[in-house]
């Protein structure tokens, strides 16, 4: 079977991620990812973001995440991260950047969740010189916080390298990677350790550019500085 196929050495791909913070997985392109990001796009209209849609949850539901992937990563969140929480725990939204964007880009920032999933649906093409919103990230450029004070302190010392030339005095010191997701390979990342951000979507870009992301286990308190924001974004 295609998902068999798919799936087949995921155990493989989730020790390096225990290893190296973060790993790939094999691309989407089987899957009619066109079609999805044609749907979902409608959906959400001029929105930037959009929590868990029906055509987004298709999507997931086509892949089978909640039968070959989630239950893993709540066993490592449960024996590698002491995750006390419900399998439950999840925040599915979609991002669209439409070319000239002058809003989403470099807006380093660490996750709420244990682990963060980027699915690449729909990824543009410049013309000549330009970005076409690839994401930077810095794989556990901090340990997993002990506590909701720990994660404050560092949030905000972090915050002061939130802009282009922040990320690049940053890179100086530690570990940069950049993903532009042409290969549609899906991108796991530690979400609490990993500083992620993304260049902006040029204004010659070929079209909008669509991911899929999957937050998991957020064992931040209820009132956590993650979840008032989320709460902000999604009235």
């Amino acid at each position: 079977m295609i998902l068999d196929n798919y799936w087949s050495d995921i155990d493989s791909r989730l020790e390096k991620l225990i290893k190296f913070g973060e790993v790939k997985l094999p691309t989407l392109k089987q899957f009619g990812l066109d079609f999805f990001a044609n749907d979902i796009s409608n959906e959400m209209g001029s929105l930037t973001f959009k929590e868990l849609t029906d055509n987004h949850n298709k999507f997931l539901n086509k892949i089978e995440i909640n039968t070959y992937l989630i239950p893993k990563l709540f066993k490592i969140a449960q024996e590698v991260f002491d995750y006390k929480g419900e399998l439950s725990n999840q925040y599915h939204i979609a991002r669209k950047v439409e070319p000239g964007n002058k809003k989403e880009m470099y807006r380093a920032h660490f996750d709420s969740h244990i682990f963060t999933i980027i699915f690449p649906l729909k990824i543009p093409t410049f013309i000549d010189e330009g970005h076409c919103g690839e994401l930077i990230y810095f794989p556990n450029i901090r340990p997993n916080p002990k506590n909701e004070l720990k994660n404050i302190i560092d949030k905000i010392y972090f915050k002061k390298y939130a802009s282009k030339n922040g990320l690049e005095k940053l890179s100086e010191n530690n570990q940069k990677k950049i993903e532009n997701f042409k290969d549609n390979q899906p991108l796991i990342i530690c979400g609490k350790q990993t500083l992620h951000t993304n260049y902006p979507v040029s204004a010659n870009c070929s079209s909008f550019r669509l991911t899929l992301l999957a937050h998991l286990f957020d064992n931040s308190p209820k009132y956590s500085a993650g979840n008032i924001f989320r709460h902000f974004r999604n009235r």
